[in-house]
């Protein structure tokens, strides 16, 4: 039995915990779809058990082996861990935009910006462009900082339609083209490494395939 954030799994041979974040937008459903049918050709007995968790409190729970991979994660995130392994190939890009009340300016003209706790992509830009960095735990949070002023902008990725289709987000606007763009990975423990490897070699499959162009072209991305 394992013991996780005040839940008990059983957890067999063939079941992996893995960790993403609360989305119930395009992105996450193509992620998830992308992991599924990769997994499934690996290894159709692998039982994927996904778990909720912000992006800190995955790389702890990964680093410490308490689960077994984490989602739609930069190359940046674990960067300085040696107890994970990336496969050779990522699930797919993503683009990086603005998010700003009532407009837009360009990167140069914002000092204060918020971003996701967690998100070393974002800080990467940040230290680009010379930001002064806020941190929230969650998209919903960050975007209402930006609601409310507390910030001059956000950067993030362009996965918060849901958010923003609400009427007390109404004023948000998000920058007409990405900022920035980088790959996202499935990233395992490194007890998983076997499967890491094999993992990468079903992943650029279906991106030569176009399997991968076709599941994000189903959910509208």
């Amino acid at each position: 039995m394992l013991w996780l954030l005040g839940i008990t799994f059983s957890v067999s041979a063939t079941e992996m915990t893995v960790a993403y974040r609360v989305h119930t937008d395009d992105s996450w459903q193509a992620t998830q779809a992308i992991i599924t049918q990769a997994m499934a050709r690996v290894d159709p007995e692998i039982e994927l058990q996904w778990i909720a968790m912000p992006l800190k409190r995955a790389e702890i729970s990964l680093n410490k082996g308490i689960i077994d991979a984490d989602t739609a994660r930069t190359q940046f995130a674990y960067q300085h861990s040696d107890v994970v392994t990336y496969p050779s190939a990522p699930l797919f890009r993503v683009d990086y935009y603005l998010y700003g009340r009532t407009h837009v300016l360009s990167p140069q003209d914002y000092s204060q910006v918020v971003g996701l706790f967690g998100d070393q992509f974002a800080q990467k830009i940040a230290q680009k462009y010379q930001w002064n960095m806020l941190w929230a735990r969650s998209e919903s949070a960050a975007l209402s900082m930006l609601q409310n002023e507390r910030a001059q902008a956000m950067v993030g990725p362009g996965m918060f339609d849901d958010e923003l289709g609400g009427e007390a987000l109404s004023l948000i606007r998000q920058s007409e083209k990405p900022i920035a763009s980088v790959s996202l990975f499935m990233v395992f423990h490194q007890r998983h490494a076997a499967l890491a490897k094999r993992i990468g070699a079903v992943l650029e499959s279906m991106n030569d395939s176009g399997t991968t162009a076709a599941i994000l072209a189903k959910h509208g991305l």
